[in-house]
């Protein structure tokens, strides 16, 4: 059935109906809480590409500046990839019930994550004192708002962490909502680790 057959279906219609009730019906067996997180996934990764496309738009005029890349930029990237590689290694412990290792690894992605934070800071704080403030230039301002949008996200990402963490330590010793809970919060970061190289890679190239 092509997509233009679907768009043109009528189920208020008797005749629908009757098409409709010999459907099966039968239902997505994806738990709902990794349909939510790739919903909200999407609908971060539309805002992200919008303000890109902006970005790029914005390129075009003559008052363009372009904004130094600081090298710390080089060393919160590393960061951020042990910190999503570090969940990674908690979705592994927790699949094999190693509670203990499970919560060790969160507790170092965590650590990872709050260090790029802190170091995105203290790139700002560079820039500024040389300078670069928002208001200066566009180039500058994009900058500031895509990486601390980015820094948003991830302070989100941090309230569902502390959720796993704290169930970390009240669960049972056989618990499957643990270890999807511990996934989700993997897929999370490795998607916002996606995110954040591609716009280090488009401030390099830009």
């Amino acid at each position: 059935m092509s997509i233009l057959s679907i768009l043109s279906q009528k189920p208020w219609t008797s005749d629908q109906a009757k098409i409709d009730d010999k459907h099966s019906g039968k239902s997505s067996s994806m738990p709902l809480p990794r349909i939510g997180l790739y919903v909200l996934m999407t609908v971060i990764g539309v805002l992200f590409t919008l303000f890109s496309v902006a970005y790029i738009g914005r390129m075009a005029y003559g008052d363009w500046r372009i904004l130094p890349e600081p090298p710390l930029l080089w060393f919160n990237s590393l960061i951020i990839i042990m910190s999503s590689f570090a969940f990674h290694k908690a979705t592994i412990s927790s699949k094999e019930n190693n509670h203990k290792r499970t919560r060790e690894y969160l507790f170092l992605a965590g650590a990872l994550t709050l260090g790029f934070i802190t170091g995105q800071l203290f790139v700002w704080r560079e820039l500024v004192s040389f300078g670069y403030f928002v208001s200066t230039n566009p180039s500058y301002a994009f900058f500031y708002l895509l990486t601390a949008l980015h820094i948003l996200h991830l302070l989100g990402g941090l309230i569902a962490w502390l959720l796993v963490i704290f169930k970390s330590f009240t669960l049972e010793d056989e618990s499957s909502n643990f270890s999807l809970n511990v996934n989700l919060c993997a897929i999370y970061w490795h998607f916002l680790l996606v995110v954040w190289l591609v716009l280090f890679a488009m401030l390099l190239l830009t």
